[in-house]
């Protein structure tokens, strides 16, 4: 027995520790590792690689681009605001001429430990801004808000809290929090409109004077609620509660702008509340206001905070959610409005991991590493559906790769970065560490130039980006730092920290929350006459936020879109579906472009000696992992700069080391599904049982069902073969409609259907959907317009078209 235990110790110190060929120095001392080990000292480089990729940046750009706002990395000169063109807004929106790198990156220092730099910088704010923020400058309020005032706060108390590594004690007078503040007084006039919602843009000296009605007219939705979060912040540190009162009244409107289906358009005119574009989804344009209602519900222990991100988070699930993402919808309908998806939705699985659903989190996660691994970088649009007339080459042009990216370049946005730290802290696979190390060696090489970094100018041809935004040093390269700090003084801090969405750590101790409440005061007279108007305009208009009905209460209809599960199960629903009018779809267009791995299945060999405990969950588990690749081939199609690029996950040192041998992927499947759409009066409450099904005592809201069309011998979504028992001796009668009787193929059961998920949630294996027969149904009149859509046959299984749904059950 000793023996044994010998050499199981063994093994495993080969196989964590060991060198050979592929091992790396530690820079700092003589310990070896090897490569995908993931030990501490392998760790621990690459978190010393990526803060030298920081300080790399951060010194080229103090050194050629302060005090300007940005540097450019290839070029190597500053970049400024379009002085000569105030409309000039993808320019000036972010570049107000206040040095807006050195402020956003701030907290990369914090984070990093690094006390005698952050003073430094501290220092070098102070002296930037002796008066302040009093400049000629025409911003946009939300990026300014996140960049300045948001990474203002959090160094402030980074610098005031004795429990950081980086606090500067007596040394530090606050300044950081008085120049928060100035802006934020500076910001805040964007909120005296007739409806207390924010316009985008204000001038910080003169506000509105030299704003042309062009630059104000529309604002988004991210825009107009989410700056609540910083500036109710704002509010506890300085106990001047108007802060926090107009930013939180806007959020508040902007959510009573929602649609009956509980979904938020993207835009809207601030001045009149008139809806600008009825698209919605998780990214550019509303991304921010899900983040923060969570986040803020979190950080500023707000239950009604944690309702709207409930609710908001419900109607997503159930209008938008597909396999492997989120759609663009019509928030009035719930049909799909757009066909692609832009980057800045990468950040969700960040959130859900917040949200407790790490479980979905990690399948849309899936989607933008197979688009990192395909263009190498995320697109800030790609065209998920293609088109029939390109699935039919062999071969693509550069214009025609071109045209399934509709917004070609990629600026290293963090938020790829982000949901990969996050699912990481969840699960602790390596699969995660793997992405980490692939993004820092692409740091090091395609994306360093110069003076700095820049991304894709175009993912399809390689072209580089001649510009350094700040979000690389402040969010970027933080995440990713804290991805290999195990030891972060974050990840045991006592406060609850909640990231901001420019990756600005905030926390609120007891002793502040206290004091806040006790010493709160709100004496800004023009502040109070405002909310006092806007409140008294909003009784019985369309921004009061009054109980949601679906229609008057009348149910809008009954529909099917069948779409086949063997090709692109997300593509054909999302261009199939036609509404509620019971309109039937047809089947997918097939995909001639064959990829080279058909069956998704890769060889996966242990290494001798590897204890079959250390593994990745993903690799050696998840039996979907390659199913994107399929489903998708037709449209992640690699471009030439990418045609020698391995994936991530199939690097070969990585790969064998974390995969077991018994890894295998999933069928694809050769049946055929659809969903039916009830819309009903009342509230949707589902309840999820621990073994996965899904029951519900009413029938209330939006309720949309995906049926699984199984026949005996066919492969089911769930990698199966349909087992031939399931249509033995099972009786088809419908216990309400007669007329079933008379089909006498009933009785010669083929086809039968099973339900596979309900308002986005997915229904195992085995699982069921139930209905509790005493409290489904109020009135006898709700009952029998249930009847006249679904039968019942005697097992209790609901039947569609006198067809059994066989795990949809009446108790």
């Amino acid at each position: 027995m000793l023996c044994i235990i010998v050499w199981w110790l063994v093994m495993l110190w080969k196989f964590c520790w060991a060198g050979d060929a592929s091992s790396a120095k530690h820079p700092q001392d003589n310990t070896r590792f090897e490569k995908y080990s993931f030990n501490r000292e392998e760790l621990k480089h690459y978190k010393e690689e990526t803060k030298k990729l920081f300080y790399f940046a951060h010194d080229n750009y103090l050194q050629k681009g302060y005090p300007y706002d940005e540097l450019r990395p290839i070029s190597c000169v500053p970049k400024t605001r379009n002085f000569a063109d105030p409309d000039d807004q993808i320019t000036n929106d972010v570049l107000g001429n206040f040095s807006v790198t050195l402020v956003d990156s701030l907290t990369t220092l914090a984070v990093m430990g690094d006390k005698s730099r952050f003073a430094s910088m501290v220092g070098l704010v102070e002296a930037t801004f002796p008066n302040k923020f009093d400049i000629d400058s025409t911003v946009q309020v939300f990026e300014t808000t996140i960049r300045i005032v948001g990474g203002l706060i959090s160094a402030h108390l980074y610098a005031t809290d004795a429990s950081k590594a980086v606090y500067l004690g007596e040394t530090y007078s606050g300044s950081l929090l008085d120049l928060a503040r100035d802006m934020a007084d500076r910001l805040l006039p964007s909120y005296l409109t007739m409806t207390g919602l924010p316009v985008p843009r204000i001038n910080l000296r003169s506000k509105f004077d030299p704003i042309t009605i062009e630059l104000v007219h529309e604002n988004n939705v991210a825009a107009m609620a989410s700056p609540m979060f910083e500036f109710t912040m704002l509010s506890y540190l300085t106990n001047d509660s108007k802060y926090a009162l107009v930013t939180r009244y806007a959020l508040n409107k902007t959510w009573a702008l929602r649609s009956e289906l509980q979904l938020l358009p993207m835009s809207f005119n601030p001045q009149t509340g008139q809806c600008y574009s009825q698209i919605s989804g998780i990214g550019a344009s509303i991304d921010s206001f899900y983040e923060y209602a969570l986040k803020g519900a979190i950080l500023f222990d707000d239950e009604e905070l944690y309702k709207i991100w409930q609710d908001a988070y419900s109607a997503l699930n159930t209008n938008s959610r597909a396999d492997w993402f989120y759609t663009n919808v019509q928030s009035t309908t719930g049909q799909l409005q757009t066909v692609w998806i832009d980057s800045l939705s990468a950040f969700f699985p960040g959130l859900q991991v917040l949200a407790g659903d790490v479980e979905d989190a990690m399948l849309k996660h899936m989607l933008t590493s197979k688009l990192w691994d395909t263009f190498g970088g995320i697109p800030e649009r790609w065209d998920f559906r293609g088109s029939p007339a390109l699935d039919a080459k062999d071969h693509l042009t550069e214009e025609e790769l071109r045209s399934l990216v509709p917004l070609e370049w990629y600026p290293l946005r963090p938020e790829y970065v982000e949901s990969t730290y996050f699912l990481y802290r969840a699960t602790k696979d390596t699969f995660y560490l793997n992405i980490g190390v692939a993004i820092l060696e692409s740091l090091q090489t395609k994306f360093k130039h110069q003076c700095g970094f820049g991304g894709f100018q175009d993912v399809t041809t390689g072209e580089p980006q001649d510009r350094m935004e700040t979000f690389i040093l402040s969010e970027t390269l933080k995440y990713l730092y804290l991805l290999f700090d195990v030891d972060n003084e974050l990840h045991s801090a006592r406060d609850n920290v909640i990231f901001s969405t420019e990756a600005h750590p905030m926390w609120l101790t007891p002793q502040v929350i206290n004091n806040y409440k006790s010493k709160k005061y709100f004496n800004d007279t023009t502040y109070r006459k405002h909310l006092h108007a806007c409140r008294a305009r909003d009784g019985g208009s369309a921004f009061s936020d009054k109980k949601k009905t679906f229609m008057g209460g009348k149910l809008l209809g009954f529909a099917k879109s069948f779409f086949n599960l063997k090709q692109d199960q997300d593509q054909v629903a999302a261009s199939l579906s036609q509404g509620l009018a019971g309109i039937k779809g047809q089947t997918a267009l097939a995909h001639p472009r064959t990829f080279p791995h058909e069956q998704m299945c890769y060889p996966v060999e242990s290494s001798n000696g590897k204890p079959q405990w250390l593994h990745s969950r993903i690799l050696s588990h998840f039996d979907r992992l390659f199913e994107i690749d399929r489903r998708y081939n037709t449209t992640l199609i690699k471009p030439g700069h990418m045609q020698q690029e391995v994936p991530a996950l199939l690097r070969r040192g990585f790969y064998d080391r974390w995969a077991q041998k018994s890894a295998k992927s999933r069928p694809a499947p050769t049946t055929e599904s659809f969903e039916i759409v009830l819309d009903l009066p009342g509230e949707c409450q589902l309840v999820r049982t621990p073994d996965g099904n899904v029951h519900r005592n009413t029938l209330g809201g939006r309720t949309k069902i995906r049926l699984e069309k199984i026949e005996p011998g066919l492969i089911d979504i769930y990698g199966r073969h349909v087992d031939p028992k399931i249509f033995t001796n099972l009786r088809r009668k419908d216990l309400f409609k007669p007329n079933c009787d008379k089909i006498d193929s009933l009785y010669s059961p083929k086809m039968l259907y099973r339900a596979t998920m309900i308002n986005g949630i997915y229904l195992p294996a085995g699982a069921a959907l139930t209905l509790n027969q005493s409290t489904v149904f109020k009135t006898q009149s709700e009952e029998n317009t249930f009847r006249n859509l679904f039968g019942q046959n005697r097992y209790h299984q609901l039947m569609l078209d006198c067809v059994p749904i066989i795990n949809f059950l009446l108790q």
